[in-house]
């Protein structure tokens, strides 16, 4: 029985802005969402809220989120 090999078109991963993991942008499981025109990746439902209250704060580095 042959195997299929995997596909090559591996998306680079990101990192969530909010807590600084890194996300696989293919099936980011915090979803995604865009900034001016950016687009920014989420590890976790919680950093996208967060995220998305005060962009510029966590964009800015004023804020973060331990992990």
């Amino acid at each position: 029985m042959k195997i299929p090999f995997l596909s090559s078109n591996k998306s680079e991963p990101a990192i969530d802005p909010v807590c600084g993991m890194s996300v696989d942008t293919s099936n980011p499981p915090g979803g995604a969402a865009t900034h001016e025109g950016t687009v920014y990746y989420f590890c976790g439902p919680g950093c996208r809220v967060a995220f998305e209250k005060d962009p510029e704060g966590y964009l800015s580095g004023e804020k973060s989120i331990e992990m």
